[in-house]
């Protein structure tokens, strides 16, 4: 008899309700897979605080959703250039012994942020252990000289405090002068219609908040006028390609009066005495 019922405790064991109880347990184990998508699917389209409210809910289950796989295992960032992965990657540390719940992307936004390398974040949770950064840079065109140190300058006149000058110095021309970081784009836009001589220009400055001066590495000088830039652009463009300006000497072409161009030249005195007893 006692028998008997052991052999019904172990029928039971192994049958419940016509089921074997390693069929049972796919069975269960498969309607939670099902549930956890449901719900990471819902999740997905909630609103932020509806999100943080399930977050802080969830917190208590953390170390279960952690041996479930539910914990940061790869952080994909892309969109970096010239900001160092290892910025990002050490703002989300604090976060690998947690569940992918508890990260705050708030948080980690507001601190990348910080970085004036970053004009633009966004920051995505990919269940279950995934954390996607995807980073838009400024992007530096210009070193600005003031008073105090030289800046890299973004196109829209950010200042980028974390660049290094020294890393961009041959590739970017210098600008001075007052307001010369807000105005620096649309000139530089123009310059860009010819490469080819734009690039033999090292300087830039700023004159009374509303005309630009072109400091060109052979020693000329190109003083633009207020308006009409593009026309005085290339108005010099085409002497250069008539007369070689670069390469005549001249010290100074002032377009500054759209209806004369003034030239100046460098007169080598010791040449001139020279020539004189020939």
């Amino acid at each position: 008899m006692l028998r008997l019922k052991l052999n019904k405790k172990n029928l039971l064991k192994r049958k419940f309700y016509g089921f074997e109880t390693e069929k049972l347990t796919r069975l269960i184990n498969l309607a939670f897979l099902l549930l956890c998508i449901l719900f990471f699917c819902g999740f997905y389209f909630l609103d932020s605080l509806s999100k943080n409210n399930i977050i802080n809910k969830l917190k208590p289950s953390n170390q279960f959703l952690i041996k479930n796989g539910f914990k940061i295992e790869n952080v994909l960032i892309t969109g970096t250039i010239n900001l160092s992965d290892n910025y990002i990657k050490d703002i989300i540390e604090i976060y690998n012994d947690g569940s992918i719940f508890n990260v705050d992307l708030s948080s980690i936004y507001n601190k990348i942020k910080q970085n004036s390398w970053v004009k633009e974040v966004s920051i995505e949770r990919v269940l279950p252990n995934i954390i996607k950064i995807k980073i838009i840079e400024n992007q530096p065109i210009a070193i600005w000289q003031n008073k105090k140190d030289n800046k890299l300058i973004a196109a829209n006149g950010d200042i980028i405090f974390d660049g290094n000058v020294n890393d961009f110095k041959n590739d970017f021309p210098i600008i001075k002068g007052k307001k010369s970081e807000e105005n620096i784009f649309s000139i530089l836009k123009i310059l860009e219609t010819n490469q080819n001589f734009s690039k033999n220009i090292w300087s830039l400055t700023f004159i009374n908040e509303r005309r630009w001066d072109l400091h060109f590495n052979q020693g000329l000088v190109v003083r633009l006028p207020s308006k009409d830039i593009n026309k005085a652009w290339q108005t010099i463009i085409k002497l250069h390609k008539n007369y070689n300006v670069l390469n005549l000497r001249l010290t100074e072409i002032d377009l500054r009066n759209p209806k004369q161009i003034i030239g100046k030249i460098n007169f080598d005195k010791n040449t001139i005495l020279r020539r004189k007893h020939l």
